[in-house]
């Protein structure tokens, strides 16, 4: 009788636990994520539109006027770790809010920019910082409301940046050709004014009390005593498949009715992240315990933390870093460089946007079908991360060899499509890494290392061409450099194939 009313309850615990996560208003967060990446992603990629018209205006060469692209992409991702902190302290929706007015008035200011570099302050740096809020939060948000359909959730929001760049390209051509390039910022700033509205929709969602989770204990839990290798044992009743299910009766308390934890979205998450770390146990409950008992005895070190630094421990995570650092130091050289390589083949500034544009549309279809794969169970994200990436490097590699804008878009779209890969599957693989408990820091100082590489990679890029006169340098070498890390990241599924093979053996 008793395994009887568990297993109702059980079941009826899951049925509650779905009509709050993996649906409802996730769906609204969803469309809120997706606008956001519209309007953000949208500006970022279109910037080789404004690209050649900068370069006309100031008559600077291009790897100088590359500094202002670069410091706009570069900036949300920069201060990657700072809206991670902001979004911690004052939640998810005030921050977007929040940095959906600090973009707008650093764009507004542009207007009446001078210089290069007075350009590079207002619409880089300003802008940057404030589009990094929404740009970090839109990506975790999501997250926290989804968990079977996590990736598709996460790429149905990030084929928002499909749907900017196939829209803002053009639009932007069309708005310089009106009203030059200020007059085109003027009207981006109202544009971008909109996240504040996107930003309302990310509500604080309440974590039900009686979600069945799987928790490990963070270092400042002295007090609270866990159950033996016995009792999990009978309360799991499936060791092994190595799955353990610890139901904690003073942890969930203390989670889940404090008031500073009520939350995910709207209070702080500092303090869910110092009482409990959601994770999958994988090995022997015995094991686990052991390392619970070491876990409590370094409790005095780590609760003050900000940015939790144990996550640069654990070398999946370091090898991703590596990955994505290469990925974007050349991330933008197609939508930066591209209508200026459509001049240099002897096509329009309109075609250029167009080809622009085609990236756009493949990189929305993109982000469905791996957001979609990404969410099957017989596929291994890590794999598909990984082959992704090398048929990405294919396309830019054969970029040199277009000679009209029909070829020259197809092999754009190779690249818009496969790339897609990183958006829909980067902040999943960094929870599969780390945790859901600890994506906020991993992500943010993901974003951080990413800002870096694009901060310096399309001035390098532009340095190529003013150094060989040829965009086909430019290209190869991103082609080249991708396809590497491509390679690079497939050591992470090898080892885990190997490793779970010695363990059945």
């Amino acid at each position: 009788m008793e395994k009887e009313d568990d297993s109702e309850d059980s079941s009826s615990t899951k049925t509650t636990a779905k009509t709050v996560v993996d649906g409802g208003w996730g769906w609204m967060v969803v469309f809120g994520a997706f606008m956001i990446n519209v309007i953000t992603d949208g500006c970022s990629y279109s910037f080789g539109v404004l690209f050649t018209h900068l370069v006309d205006y100031f008559q600077a060469n291009r790897s100088s006027t590359a500094w202002v692209g670069s410091v706009f992409n570069a900036a949300p991702l920069l201060f990657g770790p700072f809206a991670s902190i902001i979004a911690k302290r004052f939640g998810f929706r005030i921050a977007t809010i929040a940095g959906g007015l600090i973009a707008a008035i650093g764009i507004f200011a542009s207007v009446f920019a001078n210089s290069l570099g007075l350009l590079s302050f207002t619409y880089g740096f300003i802008a940057g910082f404030g589009i990094s809020l929404p740009y970090l939060a839109s990506s975790v948000v999501v997250m926290m409301y989804f968990e079977k359909r996590r990736s598709l959730a996460t790429g149905l929001a990030e084929c928002g940046a499909g749907i900017g760049t196939l829209i803002f390209a053009p639009l932007l051509q069309y708005f310089i050709t009106e009203y030059g390039w200020r007059g085109s910022l003027l009207v981006l700033s109202a544009i971008v004014s909109n996240i504040v509205l996107c930003g309302a929709l990310f509500r604080p969602q309440p974590i039900l009390k009686n979600s069945r989770i799987e928790i490990s204990i963070q270092q400042d839990l002295e007090a609270v005593s866990l159950p033996t290798c016995e009792e999990r044992t009978e309360e799991c009743g499936n060791v092994e498949d190595g799955i353990q299910t610890i139901q904690n009766q003073s942890v969930e308390k203390e989670l889940f009715l404090n008031p500073e934890s009520r939350s995910l979205l709207g209070g702080s998450l500092i303090s869910l992240s110092d009482k409990a770390k959601i994770k999958e146990q994988n090995r022997g409950a015995c094991e686990e315990e052991n390392d619970l008992e070491e876990t409590e005895s370094k409790s005095s070190n780590s609760s003050c933390r900000i940015v939790d630094t144990s996550i640069f421990r654990n070398w999946r995570f370091v090898v991703f870093l590596i990955a994505n650092f290469i990925l974007y130091f050349w991330y933008d050289v197609p939508y930066v460089f591209t209508v200026d390589r459509a001049l240099e083949i002897g096509e329009s500034k309109s075609e250029g946007a167009l080809v622009v544009s085609s990236i756009g549309i493949v990189h929305t279809i993109g982000n469905v079908v791996f957001g979609f794969l990404g969410d099957c169970k017989r596929v291994n994200r890590s794999i598909l991360y990984s082959v992704s990436m090398w048929l990405t490097g294919l396309g830019l590699a054969l970029v040199p060899l277009s000679r009209n804008s029909v070829s020259f878009a197809i092999f754009d779209a190779i690249y818009g499509f496969f790339v897609a890969a990183s958006e829909a599957l980067s902040c999943v693989i960094v929870a599969d890494i780390l945790g859901i408990s600890k994506l906020s820091d991993g992500y943010g100082i993901l974003m951080f290392l990413q800002g870096i590489a694009n901060l310096v990679g399309p001035p390098f890029a532009g340095w190529l061409y003013d150094v060989s006169g040829s965009y086909n340098n430019t290209f190869f070498a991103a082609g080249g450099s991708i396809v590497f890390l491509g390679v690079l990241y497939a050591v992470v599924p090898i080892h885990s194939r190997f490793t779970n093979r010695k363990i059945v053996e």
